[in-house]
């Protein structure tokens, strides 16, 4: 199915009167599209939460009816897909408790939590260990008229004699301060504007993909002297652990708005910087999809920068935009009574088209060539890859999904709608024990598995690649000569 991620603002405005032919583009293509929802979504959803509330409880319902069971979360480091429904996911939530950032990252309660299970299995007292150490190690800043103001802005108790300790204890505080304090946040992004760490006014008018150089240019020119990358990076150094992906581009997101590119302005009463971070959670999850379809135009620009540096293919939307391109995206499956199928998948077969092509060698039999679809082929495929072999009158086309973004999973459903709209064409008896047995084997277990059709002419075969994870729809066409 046609993945498709939309923000926050778009699913609520859903009930308004001028989505009303997004609602209906919706419903009439409910079969070709998968609607995903993330964690991001209910940052927003909760903030209107209230047991009174019926309009929540609206929204609530307009997400669960759009995105069904397909969620998408960040979970030990890495994305998975999981089968929930909003109102399980709501009802699993709905009574943790917010818990402060700043109690979060209290390093002495966590370094006494420590200690406490280190007596439990009787071993030595690392956190006490690991605190002296840090009272013991300077920080090595030494603070100066240049830097006072910001320092004492972050840390507001530190002097040249402090220790690495002593930042460690205000860090909470800060983070604290910088999320959930719109002024201070604010504040913070002026200062570092007044010291000359933001970018032209004229930077909104950059090409998307120039803004990445242009900001490289920008950075270097100040101390130390690093690129975009490396400051997203220099933000984690002090950590052992590697920077996962999430954590690098939510990070990427929220310096794009510090140093100024497209900052979000925080105009409401209730807004603050976990407004931009849930942005980037929501830019980050799109990037899973296939099209990210968002209203805000700060956020469409700022994920159509780093989709372009990190060459994720997701297309970047308004909902107006997503209602004039999307039909040309949907495949009108082949009816076999009517259509020729074959005729109908040559159709897409130019291959002056062709992405990639590798040369008859000892790894590839002949001539092949990989070509991008103009639309998801059975509501699935976006690449075929064409094999003519002429000694044998042999054509082999292999329809397949390529995720040229940051998805590396299939939804169990998208491999159930897959054999039902291929079935739906050439043909099963749905009612037969063997079939149902195939097909939940297709779907549900990690081994090779495929379906066959067969005429004179043609073989089709619907396969389950393990190896690279995928599916895969074959023709063997065999030409009379």
């Amino acid at each position: 199915m046609i993945r498709i991620y939309f923000d926050w603002n778009v699913i609520s405005n859903l009930k308004r009167p001028e989505y009303k032919s997004l609602k209906k583009i919706i419903a009439e293509n409910e079969n070709c599209f998968q609607f995903l929802y993330s964690p991001a979504h209910f940052k927003d959803l909760m903030k209107s939460y209230n047991s009174e509330n019926e309009y929540f409880f609206q929204d609530l319902e307009t997400l669960n009816n759009l995105t069904k069971t397909h969620l998408i979360r960040w979970e030990d480091n890495q994305t998975k897909p999981k089968s929930a429904t909003p109102k399980e996911y709501f009802e699993s939530i709905k009574n943790e408790k917010n818990e402060k950032i700043s109690s979060l990252m209290d390093i002495e309660k966590i370094y006494a939590e420590l200690d406490d299970f280190s007596e439990e299995e009787s071993i030595p007292k690392f956190g006490n260990l690991m605190k002296t150490i840090f009272k013991n190690q300077p920080t090595g800043i030494q603070i100066n008229e240049e830097n006072e103001e910001f320092l004492k802005l972050m840390f507001p108790d530190i002097q040249n004699n402090s220790t690495m300790w002593d930042i460690m204890k205000g860090v909470g505080q800060f983070s604290e301060n910088i999320l959930q304090n719109k002024e201070y946040y604010k504040n913070f992004r002026k200062k570092i504007s007044e010291k000359g760490g933001k970018l032209t006014s004229n930077s909104g008018n950059w090409e998307v993909k120039e803004v990445i150089t242009k900001i490289d240019e920008f950075l270097e020119t100040l101390t130390p002297k690093l690129n975009f990358v490396d400051y997203v990076e220099k933000t984690f150094e002090s950590r052992k652990e590697p920077i996962t992906n999430y954590e690098f581009f939510t990070s990427a997101y929220f310096l794009l708005d510090i140093i100024g590119y497209k900052s979000d302005k925080l105009p409401k009463k209730t807004d603050n910087a976990q407004n931009i971070t849930t942005d980037g959670e929501h830019s980050f999850y799109g990037a899973h999809c296939d099209f990210f379809v968002a209203s805000d135009k700060k956020l469409l620009t700022k994920t159509k920068v780093l989709y372009s540096k990190f060459n994720v293919s997701t297309k970047v939307l308004t909902p107006k935009e997503f209602i004039e391109q999307i039909q040309n995206s949907i495949h009108t499956l082949p009816n076999l009574s009517k259509d020729n199928f074959v005729a109908d998948a040559l159709k897409y077969i130019n291959l002056k088209n062709a992405v990639e092509f590798h040369k008859k060698s000892d790894e590839y039999a002949t001539d092949t060539y990989a070509i991008k679809l103009p639309n998801f082929y059975f509501h699935f495929f976006n690449y075929v890859i064409y094999q003519h072999f002429e000694n044998e009158n042999l054509l082999i086309l292999t329809f397949n999904k390529r995720y040229k973004n940051y998805s590396k999973f299939v939804y169990f459903t998208e491999l159930e709608n897959l054999i039902n709209n291929v079935v739906s064409v050439f043909g099963y008896n749905e009612n037969n024990v063997e079939y149902k047995s195939k097909k939940k084997e297709f779907i549900y277990e990690n081994t090779e598995n495929r379906f066959i059709w067969q005429s004179p002419n043609v073989t089709v075969i619907l396969e389950k690649e393990v190896e690279k994870a995928r599916a895969n729809l074959i023709y063997l066409i065999k030409f009379n000569v």
